[in-house]
């Protein structure tokens, strides 16, 4: 009987001592913003939405043109009104399909980004024997050690 209490009490702390790791964290957001591609994306995308928004714009000054010429004529007329209510349609279909365009094509700028990161990340943690990493900015505590920041930004050669 003693050998099995001596054995229940012991098992935790021969499991903890067993199953010990080093966790590291790193700054992802950082990262990211240094990295010279995302910087290459931003510009892509933002060239994107000033084309989408200059020719959103225009759809909606002829829109607003349209109407106001019609309002002006005073003269009710169902097939006009269903023309402008038409043109108004499909300037919100235009208007949504140009975010699609614009968010499918964030995500593929910013996989490889995204991908690079990681890879680089886990490089790094089993070079210098992590075995977890967690974002920076989810941690509560942890010392100065444990961050691999600079291990990272120095690998994808980012100053």
């Amino acid at each position: 009987m003693s050998l099995t209490l001596g054995m229940t009490l012991s098992a935790p702390q021969a499991f903890a001592a067993d199953n010990t790791q080093k966790i590291g964290v790193v700054d992802y957001g950082r990262i990211f913003q240094m990295m010279p591609e995302t910087k290459t994306a931003d510009q892509s995308l933002q060239t994107m939405k000033n084309q989408s928004g200059a020719e959103l714009a225009k759809q909606q000054n002829a829109l607003q043109s349209a109407i106001q010429a019609y309002q002006k004529s005073g003269k009710p007329n169902a097939t006009k009104e269903k023309e402008l209510r038409a043109q108004q349609e499909n300037l919100q279909k235009s208007a949504m399909e140009k975010q699609r365009l614009l968010s499918q094509k964030e995500q593929e700028l910013i996989a490889p980004i995204r991908q690079k990161i990681d890879a680089t990340v886990a490089s790094v943690a089993q070079k210098d024997g992590y075995g977890m990493i967690f974002d920076k900015s989810a941690r509560v505590y942890g010392d100065a050690q444990s961050d691999i920041t600079f291990k990272v930004l120095d690998q994808l050669k980012i100053k």
